[in-house]
């Protein structure tokens, strides 16, 4: 359980840091309305709706791209906790077969990889580093995929954690998208 709180510990850091973010006037950050950045970052309806429930209202106003991808990085750090606390319980899980805790434990191993790769994406957020954001969240969404790999393997892709797991990759790749929306 030890272990647990302090995955929360950091998820809190991770969240507050991004909260911090400042706008990047200087930096010729374009604008636009979250309907629009979620138009250029979304592959299909299901990116579109995962975006559109992250950034809010067609109608809101303009705002600097790095506060629509501070959103995804922070909603993704979220789920990343709450996902994480479930892995570590499966970990443990006594009733689980030999194989699907292990998987639970390389996830769990996995998403520490991927918190620690968002907090440096919310760090360079706040210097206005867009372009750094691929080095941090592109080894995040690896992570979260091997997470998913590991559950694919021990034969857990029917359960729950493995749509969480799969959910919580789909939040990273937005973080990715909105980077540089269009691309």
């Amino acid at each position: 359980m030890e272990k647990a709180t302090v995955f929360v510990m950091l998820l809190t850091a991770a969240v507050i840091a991004g909260v911090a973010a400042a706008g990047c006037d200087d930096y010729d950050v374009p604008s636009m309305s979250p309907a629009a950045a979620c138009q250029k970052a979304s592959t299909g309806p299901s990116m579109a709706k995962l975006c559109n429930d992250r950034l809010g209202a067609a109608s809101s106003p303009e705002q600097e791209v790095t506060a629509f991808v501070l959103a995804a990085a922070n909603a993704a750090s979220a789920s990343y906790g709450a996902t994480g606390e479930l892995l570590m319980a499966a970990s443990q899980d006594a009733a689980a077969t030999k194989e699907s805790r292990a998987a639970a434990s390389t996830c769990v191993e996995k998403y520490g990889e991927a918190m620690d790769r968002v907090a440096a994406a919310v760090a360079h957020l706040n210097g206005c580093e867009l372009a750094e954001l691929v080095v941090d969240v592109l080894p995040a969404v690896v992570a979260v995929d091997d997470c998913g790999t590991a559950l694919l393997s021990a034969g857990d892709q029917g359960s729950p954690l493995y749509g969480m797991v799969m959910a919580d990759r789909d939040r990273s790749m937005l973080v990715l998208r909105l980077r540089q929306p269009g691309n």
